[in-house]
Order: structure tokens, then sequence, then C-alpha cells
């Protein structure tokens, strides 16, 4: 007897499709010379691709494997896959594109000792943590760093995706 997992198959497709547009988009910014870290736009137009692929992705998944019909948790937790699917590809970009441009990861430090200039001005410890975040900071960091991110980023609006997808049934009178 042959099984069939379409949860796996046909959520893993749609988080390669997130991952890599994710990576499109942000290679797109790369290359035209827009800051990767930290710039608003980049965040706003990978949160949009992210919540749309996701959203696409589980509704594909509800009406052509569940016919038409998705519990709340599988909705919550089909999105998440797909988005922790998506997070991991592009992660491993992350990790490629800070090994290769070592200025990304300068001007990446840079940001981040700003960001600790104004929260720890004045204030005794801001040298050991520069120092320790200069030390910290690697592809690997960064690259782990931004899964993290988009995967926790990603559940929060699942939780609101996966009551908006879920259908039960109707039961017959």
């Amino acid at each position: 007897m042959k099984t069939n997992n379409t949860f796996i198959s046909k959520n893993t497709l749609f988080g390669m499709l997130v991952g890599l547009s994710l990576i499109l988009s942000s290679f797109i910014f790369y290359i035209t010379d827009k800051n990767i870290m930290l710039n608003p736009q980049l965040s706003n137009v990978m949160m949009l691709l992210t919540i749309t692929g996701a959203f696409i992705g589980v509704r594909k998944y509800r009406e052509e494997q569940l016919q038409g019909f998705i519990s709340y948790s599988l909705a919550l937790g089909s999105c998440v896959y797909i988005i922790a699917v998506g997070a991991l590809l592009y992660g491993i970009y992350a990790y490629a594109i800070y090994c290769y441009d070592p200025q990304l990861q300068a001007n990446y430090i840079t940001i981040i000792q700003l960001m600790l200039d104004e929260i720890y001005k004045n204030t005794p410890i801001l040298d050991n943590i520069k120092n320790m975040m200069e030390h910290l900071v690697s592809p690997a960091f960064i690259a782990i760093t931004e899964i993290f991110n988009k995967v926790l980023t990603g559940f929060i609006f699942s939780l609101f995706m996966a009551g908006i997808l879920r259908r039960k049934p109707r039961i017959a009178e």
C-alpha cells in the first residue's frame, strides 16, 4: 500500500516558492545597491511575499487535497511549515551572500553598533556590548537570525491566517 504524504509535498513546494521569492527580492535590492540590512522597504516586500505565499499555499492545499475543508490547527501547521521552509531557504541565501560580500557584514555590524549607541548611550557597558557583537556577528549568526525572525513573525501572522483559512464541513440536516 502506497502512502502519499501530500502535506509535506504540497506545502514544501509552496515553502520553496516563498523562499525563492524572498531571495529574488533581496537579490534585486542587493544588485541595485540598496541596503538589504534593516531596510524597511525590503522588509515590507518580504512580509507581503511571505503572507501571500503562505495564504495561497494553504488555500490551494485545502481546496485540492482536503476537499475544501481544513481545521484551524492544520491550517496553522501548514502556514508555519510553508514559512519555515521559505525562511530556511532564505537563511541559506543570507549565509552565502554575507560570505560572498564581507562588506555586507561590516555594514551589518555598523548598523548594530549605531543601534547600540542609541540604546546604551552614556552607560559603562556600551563598549563591552559592542565588542561582544563584533565577535559574535558572522554569516552564520546573521543567517540564523534571519531564519528565526522570519519564522517568528510568520507564526504571528499565521495565527490570523489560519483563522481565515479554516473551513469545517457542513453537516447535512
